[in-house]
């Protein structure tokens, strides 16, 4: 797999599917079977995703965040690996770990290491910044 192939790939999946404006098309960047690595300190976990699922979980994001705006911060691609940080940006507008909707500005700060064969996502590592969010949520009702 070339850099520019993974870079494709990528920034397709991330402009497209991830930010929100087509969760659908996860299929053109996923492969049937993704291996996601979810990288939490207290309970890190493996888990499979597939396009449909992986649509599913974006929609679930703007249930929560509403027409959220995605920013790609950092992009770095070597071979068949691209590192890809993010900021996402919208609102409180769903329960979330048992606090109620609060419709405050929130910002969630993400990064993955996705790995690409045959033109299609296969696995990817995932760090979320789930403290900041968590404290963007409590200092709402303080």
């Amino acid at each position: 797999m070339s850099s520019e192939e993974t870079r494709r790939v990528v920034q397709g999946f991330l402009h497209e599917v991830r930010s929100g404006r087509n969760p659908d098309a996860a299929g053109q960047y996923l492969a049937t079977s993704v291996t996601a690595h979810q990288l939490e300190s207290e309970n890190p976990r493996t888990l499979a995703r597939s396009p449909a699922n992986y649509a599913e979980h974006v929609r679930d994001f703007q249930r929560l965040f509403g027409n959220f705006e995605l920013r790609i911060d950092e992009l770095l691609v070597d071979g068949d690996r691209a590192y890809a940080r993010w900021t996402q940006f919208g609102h409180h507008l769903a329960e979330m770990d048992g606090l109620p909707p609060s419709g405050v500005p929130v910002v969630l700060i993400d990064s993955a290491c996705y790995r690409v064969e045959e033109g299609r996502i296969v696995e990817y590592w995932i760090q979320a910044d789930r403290w900041g969010l968590q404290d963007q949520l409590h200092r709402a009702w303080v």
